[in-house]
């Protein structure tokens, strides 16, 4: 009987104490549960040279608030808030050497965690295309010393200063840069972000922007050059010329709809045609055609082919008077059977005045039924006209003059095997700025 109490006490023990001192441990795994823990941010590794920095260290776990130390240091002009509710590294680095320093976090039981990291802030020592650190971009094109780029005088520009670092990440500088042109005033304006208003006399200036001591040649000093030189020749006039009919009708309350501007695969401007006889006769004018590029025309309005107009009566003429036209070419048809030879608009190609007016969208689709629609300006009106009886053809003779070279129109325009002109760069950046994306119905959507 005593061996079987005694039995009983001891399984009692074996079996209730492990319970017990399992309970206890169940107890302390519940207040260790839930330890405070701290990672370096990853902000820290993004850290660049003169750019401000506002980087906040977040532990998890533990119990709020926390409150922060840290044993090392920053760079040159960065810091970090301390003790309860602090951990936030802000400052702009001076310098790109590295500094190592550890930040420990404790709560308010009095748990703590630390993490260590270096700081090593990227430099302006990267070299981008245009072989410096920081290089300025305007409509496209770059914007260098040696080579510069002609811009028709009074064009406007933005510009863009894109900084490349030597972590190999790339910023865009153009809001908080320093912008200046030289001689001042005679080489035009400069906005704050990069607008550049190209001056009215034919020279040489310098654009340049400025971060931090640093220009965007690497700072030797020396600027960026934009030339306002007109470039001479009457191909490269008739180029330029059109560039500001097209800014200019595109800017009219009654000009060529943007939901229409939109859907054209091919733009033909032909600036101050010569219109001869009262009531009939015909024409004869030089102008440019220019299509949007790739093989979908879903990419940037290219290099321009020269053309001639003639031919046909214009319904409303008024003998000797100067006319500009623009025409839109709405389907690939069109453009592929205009640059094969001379075509016919109304017999070979279907031809129609366009609609006109920012709000002309309700009978857009009647019109875009047309593979041309063709446009006029004289005396400061604008209209849709009809041009059916007139012919349009390649002009080869301009095009070699323009490209130094014999070439042919459709390698121009759609296989892209020239450069644009820098008589052109107007032209391509308004059509660029106003129809940056092709939306007619049989253009491929964007992404694919």
């Amino acid at each position: 009987m005593k061996w079987r109490q005694s039995h009983r006490l001891k399984l009692f023990w074996l079996l209730c104490l492990p319970g017990a001192c399992f309970g206890q441990t169940s107890g302390g795994s519940r207040m260790e549960s839930n330890p405070v823990s701290v990672y370096s941010p990853p902000c820290i590794s993004q850290v660049k040279q003169y750019i401000a920095v506002n980087c906040q260290i977040t532990p998890t776990g533990g119990a709020q608030p926390y409150s922060y130390t840290f044993t090392g240091g920053f760079p040159t002009g960065m810091s970090m808030s301390t003790g309860m509710g602090g951990g936030l590294i802000n400052g702009a680095p001076t310098g790109i050497t590295g500094v190592q320093t550890t930040v420990t976090v404790k709560d308010v039981r009095g748990a703590i965690a630390t993490t260590s990291f270096m700081i090593t802030p990227a430099g302006l020592t990267g070299t981008g295309p245009c072989g410096s650190a920081i290089c300025v971009t305007g409509a496209g094109y770059a914007i260098k010393t040696a080579e510069g780029y002609t811009i028709t005088t009074s064009a406007t520009l933005q510009l863009t200063a894109t900084s490349y670092w030597s972590d190999g990440t790339t910023l865009d500088l153009t809001p908080i840069a320093t912008w200046a042109c030289t001689p001042s005033p005679a080489c035009g304006s400069l906005s704050a972000n990069g607008l550049y208003t190209a001056g009215s006399s034919a020279s040489t200036y310098h654009v340049t922007a400025t971060f931090s001591g640093v220009t965007d040649d690497g700072g030797s000093g020396v600027a960026v050059t934009a030339a306002t030189i007109q470039v001479h020749g009457k191909e490269n006039d008739r180029v330029a010329n059109s560039g500001m009919v097209m800014r200019e009708v595109l800017q009219l309350k009654s000009g060529i709809p943007a939901s229409v501007l939109q859907k054209a695969e091919c733009v033909i401007v032909v600036p101050s045609t010569l219109k001869f006889a009262v009531g009939v006769g015909g024409s004869y004018g030089r102008g440019v055609m220019t299509c949007r590029g790739g093989p979908d025309f879903q990419g940037p309005w290219g290099a321009p082919s020269m053309m001639a107009l003639g031919g046909g009566g214009f319904g409303f003429q008024v003998g000797g008077q100067a006319t500009d036209f623009v025409l839109l070419l709405m389907n690939d048809r069109a453009a592929s059977s205009i640059l094969k030879s001379k075509v016919k608009l109304g017999a070979t190609a279907s031809a129609a005045g366009g609609p006109v007016g920012r709000e002309s969208t309700a009978a857009t689709d009647l019109f875009l039924r047309a593979q041309i629609l063709s446009y006029s300006r004289a005396r400061g009106l604008f209209a849709g006209v009809s041009l059916e009886g007139s012919t349009l053809r390649p002009d080869k003779r301009a095009n070699k003059k323009l490209y130094g070279k014999a070439v042919d129109a459709k390698a121009i325009v759609l296989q892209g095997e020239v450069s644009p002109p820098l008589s052109a760069l107007e032209l391509l950046s308004v059509l660029n700025s106003k129809s940056p994306t092709n939306r007619s119905a049989g253009a491929a959507p964007p992404n694919q």
